[in-house]
């Protein structure tokens, strides 16, 4: 988990290039798409990157579910495409996309893992539906949930603030043994968890 968290950051840091890239080149693509890491946005920066330079052609690869119109996008899209701002967008993308693939790999080793393990007993219930939003951006590749519940017998996620990535850390941390900690009261407080403190 550890290593998955630090390719994010290592990704993130490609995105933040990518993003300079194209502000220098005076494209303003992350004002009209809502993530340049969204189908849309890769999909025309990877154009960008292969040769394209004509707005609405560029324009034309957005996602039908894009709020932005073509137009708009093409507007967004009118700049000036230097060579030096278009291999720093190449060299960007190509990391940002090295990083997709490391997380890959990390989220099928983090699912290999928790496979053979299982709680002490079967839960008695079975998993109650997930509540509010369940995938993320960075989310794992894999059912969080199911694999944690088979794990610890117990839905993690139930927990107010506790996502299947979080309860998935914390399992990986701490384990599924807490006597270590007295009360819940300790633990949260170990975990920095309660309100007010500090992480």
């Amino acid at each position: 988990m550890r290593q998955r968290e630090r390719l994010l950051e290592y990704a993130a840091a490609h995105l933040q290039h990518m993003q300079k890239a194209l502000t220098q080149m005076n494209l303003k693509l992350q004002h009209v798409v809502a993530d340049i890491a969204g189908q849309t946005g890769l999909r025309m920066i990877r154009a960008i990157v292969a040769g394209t330079r004509d707005p609405q052609e560029l324009a034309d690869l957005r996602d039908g579910r894009c709020k932005r119109s073509a137009e708009e996008i093409a507007k967004a899209l009118d700049g000036h495409y230097r060579p030096e701002h278009l291999f720093a967008l190449e060299q960007a993308l190509a990391l940002y996309e090295a990083y997709q693939a490391r997380i890959a790999a990390c989220d099928r080793q983090i699912e290999a893992v928790l496979a053979p393990l299982s709680a002490p007993a079967a839960p008695a219930e079975p998993l109650p539906p997930p509540g509010g939003k369940t995938r993320h951006k960075n989310a794992l590749a894999f059912d969080v949930r199911t694999a944690l519940y088979g794990v610890v017998g117990v839905d993690l996620t139930r927990i107010h603030g506790l996502g299947p990535a979080l309860a998935l850390k914390l399992v990986a941390e701490c384990g599924t043994d807490l006597s270590a900690w007295p009360t819940a009261k300790h633990f949260v407080s170990w975990r920095c968890l309660a309100p007010g403190n500090q992480v």
